[in-house]
């Protein structure tokens, strides 16, 4: 399998296209083994949460390796799977993407036959949409790995810990907006 992403991308023309090879190493540098990041901004909280961000993604694609999914495609994905009939413009506002982003992001997903987008009956410019066959086969086929990954992430904090950091991330968010 290509270990190569090649995200798809679209011109103004409307015609599809593979971007660059992308690798999850060359995304992502690997930090040297045991360095200790504790020293550099030690109060910064959002240094630690980059950080921890960074670390995710380079998981993230290791663990999803030759799936040909994305985080950013499997956040969408997750999201209309679990939303039927979600809105558009509320799976943007919802990831904070501007709409433009968002479309193109759609676009691709439909053009790969992941999803489904239905025109709203009532307002003619919304769209709602949905996981097709082939997107609940996708996200079915992965969900094991999205398992085991959230395992290894989280397995050394107990239920509550788990919950209590899903607390302190809602409460930095409602402080920021």
């Amino acid at each position: 399998m290509d270990p190569c992403v090649r995200p798809f991308r679209w011109n103004r023309l409307g015609d599809g296209f593979r971007g660059p090879c992308v690798t999850k190493t060359s995304a992502i540098a690997e930090p040297p083994a045991g360095l200790d990041t504790s020293p550099i901004l030690p109060d910064n909280i959002g240094f630690h949460i980059r950080i921890v961000q960074m670390r995710v993604f380079r998981e993230f694609y290791r663990t999803f390796d030759g799936s040909g999914v994305t985080p950013g495609m499997h956040t969408v994905l997750a999201i209309i799977r679990d939303n039927p009939g979600i809105r558009q413009r509320t799976l943007a506002e919802l990831l904070m993407v501007r709409e433009p982003n968002m479309t193109r992001m759609i676009q691709g997903l439909q053009a790969a036959t992941l999803i489904a987008r239905e025109i709203d009956k009532t307002d003619r410019r919304a769209f709602h949409l949905s996981l097709t066959e082939k997107g609940r086969a996708l996200m079915d086929s992965v969900q094991d790995r999205m398992d085991a990954f959230e395992e290894r992430l989280l397995g050394g904090l107990e239920p509550k810990d788990r919950k209590m950091l899903r607390d302190y991330l809602d409460r930095i968010l409602g402080a920021i907006g």
